[in-house]
């Protein structure tokens, strides 16, 4: 006998579970033990199990004896949002986990690698303001598993590897990390050996197939390898790369240089259109004037797609049932769904 325990304890959530129970009238005491299903977890997945309700549904399939048990109300989480789209398991006639059964899940619009290009020659200064605004926007990203990535490549003379997208799990983690990055400093800004190490190799280590590519570029002026940026650009492009450019104009302020060239080169590294990619701010300060304003651009990119189209899922808390369905195909072969 199957019994659905859709308020049982897994740890300190309540998932809810199954029980098998033997109807021998020779057993005797308690003949009921638990499957432990609420145990199981999705990787790759912010999800929610507690009160998923496991074993509210329970559909058993004659033909192999196995069986499956649905929790209506697990859900997972993409940016600021839940989306309740239920979870089941399927176990066959050993009472062992099969697979999971996921009938409404899509994949999370945040699902993005973000690989952010930090200009530290030593004409950035002070240092402390470009840390507290790679802070500031690091708070702003849903890093955790299916959605945010982030790593943070350092460029001088040379490019050093700060952090790599898959280092960190969690929006702590990275701030904790950011919060240690000293400027490293040097004589010349090697902007496109920056962009093209980030290109070629931090969305390489640790980057995930599908994810969207967002490369962030700060930068506090003209690039002494200027010749190479254009290759630079052309190769980020074919690889898909939405590249958001940022123009720190303290320097040239500072020393009452007229920054229309520096300008145009931070223009050319921001993907079009310009006025969606495209920043500058009057010094190292100023840069926390546009943390919002750069977290809102990046997440215009949740919530469609390539159409155009809004992301939309539907709930799945109101009617949720399972059957078996025969479908004639080579063999007649029995499927479980989740409707």
């Amino acid at each position: 006998l199957l019994v659905g325990a859709p308020y049982e304890m897994t740890g300190t959530y309540q998932t809810g579970d199954v029980y098998k129970c033997a109807l021998s009238k020779r057993t005797n005491g308690n003949n009921c033990s638990k499957l432990n299903l609420g145990k199981i977890s999705l990787t790759n997945v912010s999800e929610r199990k507690d009160r998923m309700r496991l074993g509210m549904t329970l559909v058993s399939n004659p033909k192999d004896s196995s069986f499956v048990a649905c929790g209506p109300l697990w859900s997972y989480e993409c940016g600021s949002s839940y989306y309740s789209t239920g979870i089941c398991s399927k176990v066959n006639a050993s009472f062992k986990f099969s697979r999971t059964i996921i009938p409404a899940f899509q994949r999370c619009e945040t699902f993005m690698d973000i690989v952010i290009v930090l200009d530290g020659s030593n004409s950035i200064y002070p240092w402390y303001e470009v840390q507290d605004f790679l802070i500031n926007i690091l708070q702003k990203f849903h890093v955790g598993p299916g959605q945010i990535q982030v790593g943070v490549v350092q460029y001088g003379e040379k490019v050093v590897h700060e952090f790599q997208l898959s280092d960190y799990k969690s929006v702590e983690e990275v701030v904790k990390r950011a919060r240690s990055i000293d400027q490293r400093g040097g004589e010349e800004t090697n902007t496109a050996l920056g962009i093209s190490t980030a290109r070629s190799q931090a969305f390489k280590q640790g980057g995930r197939r599908g994810a969207k590519k967002v490369m962030i570029v700060i930068t506090d002026g003209e690039s002494h390898d200027s010749a190479d940026l254009q290759q630079a650009i052309e190769d980020s492009e074919k690889d898909g790369i939405t590249r958001y450019a940022i123009a720190v104009l303290g320097y040239y302020n500072r020393r009452g240089i007229n920054p229309e060239a520096f300008l145009n080169e931070i223009k050319y590294i921001a993907s079009d259109p310009d006025d969606k990619h495209f920043f500058n701010v009057t010094d190292e300060s100023a840069l926390k004037d546009i943390v919002d304003a750069l977290g809102e651009r990046i997440f215009s990119l949740e919530g469609t797609s390539k159409n155009g189209t809004a992301f939309g899922l539907q709930m799945s808390q109101a009617g949720f049932s399972a059957h078996n369905v025969e479908v004639s195909l080579t063999d007649a072969t029995p499927l479980s769904h989740a409707i």
